[in-house]
């Protein structure tokens, strides 16, 4: 049994590793060292895209091939900044506004609603071959 260095609580197994670099926390979302580039590190964020994060890099005039792990609090900060100034939606309040969005189509009963209700595809799709996700998720429902 091994102590942990960073935790309270005891690590059965082998010796935990420390990374030497840290993770940034950008717009609530922990940004991994793996994605190597700030540009493809942005599209981990839900609701940011490549054209998104491209826009927000060109705009902060971060290269594409600037790093993640040379990201400094100030650059996390603009980040942060910027995103409020464009009035960007990402993670909870995105996912919210989907959510009342499909309540809504529901709500008023719409064809969309219906089929959302009834688990079949809901846009236009084939039923009679394919939609077997969907077939699925009707029934765990």
């Amino acid at each position: 049994m091994v102590e942990c260095v960073l935790c309270t609580y005891k690590v059965v197994g082998s010796i935990p590793t420390i990374s030497k670099f840290k993770m940034p926390y950008i717009l609530r979302t922990s940004i991994n060292i793996e994605k190597k580039y700030l540009y493809k590190g942005l599209t981990l964020i839900y609701g940011v895209g490549p054209s998104l994060s491209k826009k927000i890099c060109d705009r902060l005039g971060f290269q594409k091939n600037f790093l993640i792990k040379d990201v400094s609090d100030f650059d996390i900060a603009d980040i942060s900044q910027l995103a409020d100034q464009l009035k960007i939606n990402v993670k909870g309040d995105l996912q919210r506004w989907l959510k009342e969005k499909v309540n809504l189509l529901i709500k008023i009963r719409s064809y969309r609603g219906i089929r959302r209700i009834q688990g079949f595809p809901v846009r236009g799709q084939r039923t009679h071959t394919n939609a077997r996700t969907a077939r699925r998720l009707r029934v765990r429902r």
